[in-house]
């Protein structure tokens, strides 16, 4: 890297900065910091430059705009990791067995955990590249890896969230109306109200739940940054750790398991069943099953640990982001997750063994407790929406300030052309195949940094303006995306096959393909990580079809 070269850039070392607060400086210091042994001797001086600094986006005042602690980044990332996909845990478990499902587990998490600390790299390394200091996203990152595909893997990042999040109506629908069925049903004797009645109120409605969803996340939608979201996200693991707490009592016996109402609920005990008892409540447990159900399965653990979306908006607003700070916020977030995940899976499993649904609550007896646990997963989508919808919105406004640079770049272009064909029309016989097509190239390629640009630069506008025009990308974007994911989960009411398939090729693209295929590019310099980012990129490539494969032709839960 030439010294002009680093004339130009902003870089901010925090490697000799004093030390942190106390209390960032506890948290930081007493956890094991996440390493990935690689070798950097064997680098170029261009990753060597990259290994403890990031550009950062700066002020009017050309100050780092940097506020968000190691705390507040670990709960929104753990937040994004931890949903209600968990519930879908014991089921894999039960179709892998305890074995396999733990070493499932244990080989997505290193694997999220991997994807996260090469995006990360890969950002720091963007972002020194371009000439401009904007934050780090998948396209800015794109379009220094492959300017070619920058556009497509935006717009796979935008379309996986926002199939999650309209899922997250879907389930705040289900979630509501199973719980009013239950409170109407034990009330109904006393109010003597009956089924049909209970079916036709507006709070057992689906529709009617899809609008409250949506009027509960307007107000965390507009936010600017995920640090702004750190207490919704706080609040929200609560209840994600109250629902694990819920899963452990049952489990341990503290409550009826098996608890009927109807008297018609029974135990399954060493793989037999008494005669004329259809329903059971328990069924058997093994160590390793078949492998047919072990494949089936695969995509819900990859898909549990997908939240590589929101890496680039941590390493945008962390303070002081040195590669030990960053891979500390990777590494707390994917552990938590995973004690997480392990306490659900196996403690549900325990519980019902072989008979686990798909949803784990739906094994639970219809009790006041379970009743509040689906309540408490309601509000906890609620407030993960827009840890779904920020990473989309960022990806589909790179492609309308991309889209308003290219096309000013063509006009300019257009007239400098038509300025050059007017002075040197007395000379144009002479003009040789080699000037025409040097004058003909700037349309066909384009470098890195000519594909983002301000609204600045490719419009004749002063300040105010533009910050009008970044408030209406934002805010427009940000009412489009609310308004067809709340259409769409007001119309379908099991999206099931649609998020399958989503899952099975954005979460994997987005955790698995992305993150080797964008490091293998940044950094052509073999060593240690190279190996590991080449590992990721063939086992994402093998995962999208065989995931696919199962969720369309064999009925992949999850």
């Amino acid at each position: 890297m030439s010294s002009s070269q680093h004339q130009q850039q902003l870089d901010f070392d925090y490697s000799n900065e004093p030390s942190t607060p106390s209390s960032e400086a506890f948290i930081e210091d007493s956890l094991p910091e996440v390493d990935f042994d690689y070798d950097e001797t064997d680098d170029h001086e261009a990753y060597s430059d990259t290994q403890n600094t990031l550009t950062l986006e700066l002020d009017e005042h050309g100050n780092p705009k940097r506020t968000a602690s190691i705390f507040s980044c670990v709960i929104n990332l753990l937040n994004t990791v931890a949903g209600a996909g968990m519930l879908g845990l014991p089921s894999a478990f039960a179709s892998s067995g305890y074995l396999v499902g733990t070493c499932l587990l244990l080989f997505a998490a290193f694997f999220s955990a991997l994807g996260l600390h090469l995006l990360s790299v890969s950002a720091t390394t963007a972002q020194q590249r371009l000439p401009t200091n904007k934050p780090a996203s998948f396209y800015t990152v794109a379009i220094t890896a492959m300017p070619q595909f920058a556009i497509f893997i935006d717009i796979a990042v935008a379309l996986k969230c926002f199939g999650v999040a309209t899922g997250y109506f879907v389930t705040v629908a289900d979630c509501m109306v199973d719980a009013f069925h239950y409170v109407f049903r034990n009330f109904s004797q006393m109010t003597e109200t009956t089924a049909e009645e209970i079916e036709e109120m507006v709070f057992t409605n689906r529709q009617f739940w899809v609008v409250c969803a949506l009027v509960c996340v307007l107000p965390i939608s507009f936010f600017q940054t995920l640090d702004s979201l750190k207490f919704t996200s706080t609040l929200s693991l609560i209840l994600i750790y109250s629902l694990a707490v819920g899963v452990i009592l049952y489990a341990q016996g503290v409550f009826d398991a098996c608890e009927s109402h109807g008297g018609n609920t029974h135990y399954y005990h060493d793989g037999l069943v008494d005669d004329g008892i259809e329903q059971v409540c328990r069924g058997s447990t093994a160590i390793i099953t078949d492998f047919d159900d072990t494949v089936k399965n695969l995509a819900i653990f990859v898909f549990s640990f997908t939240c590589h979306q929101n890496v680039f908006t941590i390493t945008n607003e962390l303070r002081s982001p040195t590669r030990r700070r960053v891979d500390s916020v990777i590494g707390i977030a994917i552990s938590a997750a995973l004690v997480l995940y392990m306490i659900v899976a196996i403690e549900g499993y325990r519980t019902y063994g072989s008979e686990v649904k798909g949803d784990i609550l739906l094994n639970y007896p219809q009790t006041g407790l379970v009743t509040t646990m689906r309540i408490g997963i309601a509000i906890m989508v609620i407030l993960s929406y827009p840890l779904q919808l920020d990473p989309s919105r960022r990806c589909l406004t790179s492609l309308v300030y991309a889209l308003i640079g290219r096309r000013a770049q063509r006009r300019r272009e257009q007239e400098q052309q038509e300025t050059s064909h007017t002075s040197d029309a007395s000379q144009s016989s002479s003009r040789t195949t080699d000037e025409m097509e040097r004058l003909a190239e700037p349309e066909t390629e384009m470098d890195a940094s000519s594909l983002w640009m301000d609204p600045a630069s490719a419009i004749d506008v002063d300040d105010n303006m533009v910050d009008f025009i970044d408030g209406f990308i934002f805010n427009g974007i940000t009412i489009v995306f609310l308004v067809l994911s709340f259409i769409i989960a007001m119309s379908v009411s099991d999206l099931g096959i649609i998020l399958g398939v989503v899952g099975a090729t954005g979460s994997t693209m987005v955790s698995y393909i992305l993150p080797g295929l964008i490091y293998v590019t940044l950094h052509p310099e073999p060593h240690f990580l190279r190996s590991l980012a080449r590992l990721q990129l063939g086992l994402g490539i093998i995962i999208v079809p065989t995931a696919l494969y199962f969720v369309l032709f064999k009925g992949a839960s999850g």
